[in-house]
């Protein structure tokens, strides 16, 4: 019995090594995506400034 779940872990070991990195790259990719959001908004807020300064 305890022969077989020992034979298990490097299973269970792998399994979890495989989760993180997905997890690591979901996260990765969430992180990225937010950042372009911000910087779209930054951008346009900084072409609404720009368009009024010319037209002055």
């Amino acid at each position: 019995m305890i022969l077989s779940f020992v034979s298990i872990i490097p299973l269970f070991i792998n399994l979890a090594v495989i989760v993180f990195i997905i997890w690591g790259i979901f996260s990765i990719v969430s992180a990225q995506d937010e950042r372009n959001k911000i910087l779209k908004e930054i951008s346009a807020k900084l072409d609404k400034i720009e368009n009024t300064k010319k037209e002055d």
